[in-house]
């Protein structure tokens, strides 16, 4: 365009704005995201993390191995005081149910769950009361007499009342016993609440924990000791639960 075609009646034509091509990419957009057009890069574990980071789980593993065996030991060392407990709770609730007395009687072998007969249980008697229940010849209480009758003061007897509303007896078990023999390396000792020392179990002693028919037991402390661990254990008088348990393992 010439000089005289941009004058129009002495002005200056003005020039026209430029129209961007479609075709024209702008270059900000091709430096943003010019990373699209190449393949990226997939980040990796160095050979110094890989090897902190097994060093780390070898470590944590040391010591759990230590710990869960602990545990696995106390356990077995245990089993004794966790035996002992079921007996004393089976006997509590056998007592209320049926009314009549139950005992846990402790020798040198182990521990007897069974109805109680007599505060005066021997070590002869207690060893004939086993070998005639495991053979299954054995009265049912040992201390009958010819007229039947016994520490329970009747309480085997049917009610001989045709009333209709008396209440039913409940149904009486006389055959139960149940009995824990003690691994061999195990020593104990016992402590009823009028002891003025506790008493190792061992020889011919026989010691009875008496459960009456209301569940209330004379309160025991219980000293195990074997070669793994040690063991101080109180129980109540109301429930027969532990309130009181030390341990030392070896």
């Amino acid at each position: 365009m010439n000089d005289e075609s941009r004058m129009t009646h002495g002005h200056e034509a003005p020039e026209s704005p430029s129209v961007p091509s479609p075709f024209v990419i702008p270059s900000s957009f091709v430096l943003r995201h010019s990373s699209f057009a190449q393949p990226r890069r997939h980040a990796g574990f160095t050979l110094v993390e890989i090897v902190i980071s097994l060093t780390i789980i070898i470590v944590i593993a040391a010591g759990a191995v230590p710990m869960f065996k602990g545990l696995r030991e106390e356990q077995l060392a245990r089993e004794p005081v966790i035996e002992l407990v079921h007996l004393a709770k089976e006997a509590r609730i056998r007592a209320m149910r049926e009314k009549r007395p139950y005992q846990v009687a402790f020798y040198e072998g182990g521990f007897v769950a069974s109805r109680y007969f007599t505060p005066y249980f021997q070590l002869s008697e207690l060893t004939t009361f086993l070998q005639e229940e495991a053979t299954g010849a054995r009265r049912l209480n040992p201390n009958e007499d010819d007229n039947d009758s016994d520490l329970d003061a009747g309480s085997g007897e049917e009610p001989k009342t045709a009333l209709p509303m008396a209440p039913t007896a409940p149904k009486l078990d006389d055959n139960w016993q149940e009995h824990y023999e003690l691994p061999k390396d195990v020593q104990f000792s016992v402590k009823f609440w009028n002891d003025v020392q506790e008493t190792p179990v061992s020889g011919e002693v026989v010691k009875l924990w008496v459960f009456q028919p209301t569940g209330i037991c004379v309160p025991l402390k219980l000293h195990l000791d074997r070669q793994s661990a040690t063991f101080d254990v109180e129980f109540g008088a109301l429930t027969a639960d532990i309130t009181r348990e030390v341990i030392d393992l070896r």
